[in-house]
């Protein structure tokens, strides 16, 4: 027979009597009835005698310990004190009337099977399997990120105590046992496949076990866009602004009558700056269109415009680096059609990123209204994109406004000297015939 130790040199022995429960299970039912009872660590457990005994002349109570035996208490009836083994001393205490056993304080190594003998020999036996478990703590709830058309993972895990059951709710209703969820051990996962808008909502998580429960709650969001999505919006943004800033470039010039319109160096900077900022423009709107269909798969109507895009990219940038580095090579140019190549790149460049964009920012408006969050917020992104691409063109029109007023300046001080001259040599003709 194994020697009973002490509760607290126990512990360390408790997985292997975790490993000898069920042959112990076995062994009980096979020995005569079987109760069940589960304790708290800390609390106390009442064992009861077995039923059916009028008369009590000697308990034995017992705990086994796989093949062996740990007697806990005899008892032999009359005026005589029963005797308690340790590590049982001071915390059980025995009610002779009906032959049961309070166990104070128990422990997880308190748990096994107990068996109760009352008048040995022509007696009752009873066993009892007692679980001794932790409260499971409260458990912590989190998710993976969660995007429209993708697949997400809600878990729940509890730190502490033993989990017999995890049950997930949404909005207080209790979920289909088809939505997904496994346990394993103490995490459950729930399982959001091709996540939609009718997800959203508040999940909670209920961990039991067979002496405590906690639940804790968590507001699911799906996202309708994911962070490249997120990226390949505000590319599209900035090109379409860059976009207006260079069609407001190429515009005012056209709208002023041929004697104000902007000519020489002021008109190469502002041809220069525009083309460049359509280059940079259709690059962002590319890039963009780039970023969706790997995000979203291939698409004709963003792979066509690709195509003009390219070639704005291209004729602008060689434009904009002329026009700045080597201008005298425009006048190289004499066909009409490279003129014709030349002059419509800009305008080309700014509708092929309008159309373009406008595609994008459509798709993008459908994949978000399939999640149940707000839209990227891009209006400090517009402010300050218009506000940077405009002041160059601002200080060019400043400057020409300037430059216009002088040039008014002079030509008025030059006619009015032309006319105090004119008016001194008639004067003076005047002086001469009347003499």
């Amino acid at each position: 027979m194994l020697l009973c130790r002490p509760a607290e040199l126990l512990g360390t022995s408790w997985v292997l009597l975790a490993g000898l429960l069920v042959p112990l299970q076995v062994a009980a039912g096979a020995m005569g009835p079987l109760q069940r009872k589960a304790a708290a660590v800390g609390s106390s457990v009442l064992l009861p005698g077995p039923e059916n005994v009028t008369h009590v002349h000697s308990v034995r109570w017992e705990h086994l310990n796989g093949t062996s035996t740990c007697p806990i208490l005899q008892y032999d009836g009359g005026s005589h004190s029963p005797t308690v083994h340790p590590p049982y001393a001071g915390r059980a205490l025995f009610h002779p009337s009906n032959g049961s056993l309070s166990l104070e304080n128990v422990q997880e190594s308190d748990s096994g099977v107990y068996k109760v003998t009352v008048n040995e020999g022509d007696g009752e036996s009873l066993q009892i399997l007692l679980e001794v478990l932790k409260p499971v703590s409260r458990p912590r709830l989190w998710s993976s990120a969660l995007v429209a058309q993708a697949t997400g993972e809600v878990f729940c895990d509890v730190a502490e105590g033993k989990v017999d059951t995890i049950t997930w709710k949404k909005d207080g209703q209790p979920l289909p046992a088809e939505r997904g969820s496994h346990l394993s051990g103490s995490l459950s996962v729930l399982s959001l496949r091709s996540a939609k808008k009718s997800d959203c909502g508040s999940y909670s998580c209920n961990a039991s076990n067979r002496i405590s429960w906690q639940e804790t709650s968590l507001n699911i969001t799906i996202a309708g866009l994911s962070p490249a999505l997120q990226d390949v919006l505000r590319l599209a943004v900035v090109a379409v602004v860059f976009a207006a800033t260079s069609g407001w470039g190429l515009i005012f010039p056209v709208c002023q009558s041929e004697k104000l319109r902007i000519r020489g160096e002021l008109w190469r900077w502002l041809s220069a700056y525009t083309c460049g900022l359509v280059c940079v423009a259709s690059i962002l709107t590319s890039t963009a269109g780039i970023l969706w269909m790997r995000e979203e798969g291939p698409s004709v109507a963003i792979i066509l415009p690709q195509i003009a895009l390219a070639y704005a990219i291209v004729v602008n940038f060689l434009v904009s680096a002329t026009v700045t580095f080597q201008p005298a090579k425009f006048t190289q140019f004499k066909s009409r059609t490279a003129q014709q190549t030349l002059g419509y790149a800009a305008p080309g460049g700014v509708v092929s990123v309008v159309l373009t964009t406008s595609v994008l920012m459509k798709n993008i408006h459908h994949r978000h209204e399939e999640g149940c969050t707000e839209l990227v917020e891009v209006t400090a992104l517009v402010v300050s994109t218009a506000a940077v691409s405009a002041l160059p063109l601002l200080a060019i029109f400043l400057c020409y406004h300037t430059t216009q007023g002088w040039q008014k300046e002079r030509d008025s001080s030059s006619v009015d000297k032309e006319r105090s001259f004119e008016m001194s040599q008639l004067a003076s003709r005047d002086s001469f015939s009347t003499r």
